[in-house]
């Protein structure tokens, strides 16, 4: 029997050959997968035999992956800020950009809203991510998971009562913010912001994903404008969705930040404008706060 360092050579071989990206670590991941051991233990125990069966099994994934299925679908989850998520056809991926949304709403909750209960909604939820993420980091929030699919809220309730956060995470199915039965404090959101036209362009990976979780419009920004609009529209009216000093942060292309800077603009003239980060330097994550500079959080 062939012992856990040759089979994750070998592995990284045949993947690196096929010009999957990431091989040695998506060859790491599988053998973690098939083993049923942590990180540390594969390269702690390289010696350790692989059984016949464990090699059919690691077979079989390697196979399904060279038609460039993406590995979190055959392996149905995928960590996402130290958590494991359920992932299947109907749900985008979770992406480590989305991360950066997590880390700000925690960094503005944590800072500014701490002395009272949050409500926060996360529009477009896909898995869950963000919703989870938020719950178990913020244990005084009350947060409402959106999306207009059920197959994805399907994947999205799994995710909740897996991590033990259904007593706080409420799912709406509807059309962005239509849903929400109250105001809140924050708006997050990770909605489809790639331009159609890219789309196809992108790596094969991508092309099974679902598109609707991906197609942003002729530009990408289409449901993000839609959102700003309905975050906008009934302030001031008695059936606000966003409250008073509340925040809303939308992920996007850094490429798109400008012209979404500006859509926020035109209908928050008074709030603080501002863009974030991502771990790679670029502006990921817009950010309106109608609390405006003088009292922002």
């Amino acid at each position: 029997m062939p012992n856990l360092r040759s089979v994750i050579q070998a592995t990284h071989r045949t993947l690196e050959s096929a010009g999957i990206p990431d091989a040695r670590l998506e060859a790491e991941v599988m053998v973690m997968d098939v083993m049923r051991m942590p990180r540390q233990a594969i390269f702690a125990e390289q010696e350790s035999q692989v059984a016949a069966q464990q090699e059919a099994q690691l077979a079989a994934i390697v196979e399904r992956r060279l038609t460039r299925e993406p590995l979190a679908y055959i392996l149905n989850y995928r960590e996402f800020y130290g958590v494991n998520l359920l992932v299947n056809p109907d749900v985008l991926i979770p992406r480590p950009e989305t991360e950066t949304l997590v880390e700000h709403a925690l960094f503005m909750a944590l800072m500014g809203m701490e002395s009272r209960e949050l409500v926060i909604a996360d529009v477009g939820t896909g898995t869950g991510a963000i919703a989870v993420n938020l719950a178990i980091h913020l244990p005084a929030a009350r947060i409402y998971a959106i999306d207009a699919y059920d197959a994805t809220l399907d994947v999205a309730a799994y995710n909740v009562r897996m991590h033990n956060v259904a007593d706080r995470v409420t799912l709406l199915k509807g059309d962005l913010l239509e849903p929400l039965p109250e105001p809140v404090d924050v708006i997050a959101a990770n909605l489809p912001y790639l331009p159609t036209a890219r789309i196809p362009t992108l790596q094969p990976e991508v092309q099974w994903e679902p598109s609707a979780a991906l197609d942003g419009g002729v530009d990408g920004l289409d449901l993000i404008r839609r959102l700003i609009t309905q975050a906008a529209t009934s302030s001031g009216s008695g059936d606000d969705r966003l409250k008073p000093h509340g925040v809303i942060l939308l992920e996007m292309d850094p490429e798109q930040m400008d012209d979404a800077r500006g859509l926020a603009a035109e209908q928050f003239p008074d709030a603080e404008i501002t863009a974030e980060p991502d771990l790679a330097g670029r502006e990921r994550v817009l950010s309106v706060s109608l609390a405006g500079s003088d009292d922002g959080y």
